[in-house]
């Protein structure tokens, strides 16, 4: 029989081998998984559990309130090892509803993004169906193609290292271009000061785009693997009366240069299967497939 109990830190590691069972430098991603953590309200030791077996973490889900995106959405970033039974993630997943009913007040919908069949197939007997998937790229930074269009219109990158003063504004343009992404909510300044409190924090990484005055995108970085320079870029968010002049495209291209520049080997993006627009842009940009993320989702319940 699994044990099921919450998440406290000195389970991190453990944690972090359940999501990459294949990294052998587990130091090198603390950092990445603590600054994940901080996104998510409620914190970790309130709504993440863990099923233990006899030798091994089997399972670890954390339900995070997607509230501001869609009332009664949670998000739950779920990883299972290949050793747990169905019968044991029955058990499991049943406590894990019953948490996610204490983080609505009325009817809610489960949303998981999963990599490979595991997953999908435990999740299948409990209602959830995939609604979509995205793509994994990947782009070697070494190898960047030159910019083909640069644009017309004037635009230029700040980042808060050098305008510390410039948060508001970039949590204002972030947070409209926010349901472009599977597992990151809507942020505040609440989450940027967990984010510096909760491990390394790099001001560099968050990155406002402006046309003259005007800020048109804004996007930020985390670093998933420091030994192997690793990043992982979101896409870059962009007012709706900004959409279609090219900024995204510019805002990304500037921030690729960034990293290769630091020294970075790899940048890891992730984009709608569906939209073949977005896809073309990306591979305008260096990046080819590496992956599929499937997105379930549960009924209204």
């Amino acid at each position: 029989m699994v044990e099921i109990i919450k998440y406290n830190n000195q389970f991190l590691p453990h944690v972090i081998r359940l999501h990459y069972p294949e990294t052998k430098k587990i130091d090198s991603r603390l950092d990445f998984f603590r600054q994940t953590f901080a996104l998510y309200q409620p914190g970790p030791e309130q709504s993440c559990l863990l099923a233990k077996g006899s030798e091994q973490l089997l399972a670890c889900a954390y339900l995070a309130s997607f509230e501001k995106i869609q009332p009664g959405l949670i998000f739950v970033s779920l990883a299972v090892d290949s050793h747990m039974t169905e019968q044991d993630f029955t058990v499991f997943w049943e406590q894990c509803f019953a948490l996610a009913r204490t983080l609505v007040s009325g009817s809610m919908m489960l949303r998981v993004a999963s990599v490979g069949d595991l997953v999908p197939a435990l999740l299948a007997g409990q209602g959830l169906k995939v609604a979509r998937e995205q793509v994994e790229l990947r782009a070697a930074l070494c190898q960047l193609p030159p910019d083909q269009n640069p644009g017309e219109e004037d635009f230029a990158v700040k980042s808060l290292a050098q305008q510390p003063d410039l948060e508001a504004q970039w949590l204002d343009t972030f947070n409209q271009g926010i349901n472009a992404f599977m597992d990151i909510p809507p942020l505040d300044s609440a989450c940027l000061g967990r984010m510096r409190q909760a491990s390394t924090f790099d001001p560099n990484a968050f990155r406002v785009g402006y046309s003259g005055d005007e800020a048109v995108a804004a996007q930020y970085y985390s670093v998933i693997d420091r030994d192997a320079g690793i990043v992982r870029l979101n896409s870059a968010s962009t007012p709706s009366s900004k959409r279609s002049r090219g900024f995204g495209r510019r805002m990304l291209k500037d921030t690729l240069n960034y990293l290769e520049q630091k020294g970075f080997s790899t940048a890891v993006i992730y984009a709608d299967a569906a939209s073949q627009a977005t896809g073309l842009l990306y591979k305008m940009l260096g990046f080819q497939p590496a992956g599929t993320v499937q997105i379930l989702e549960s009924a209204w319940l």
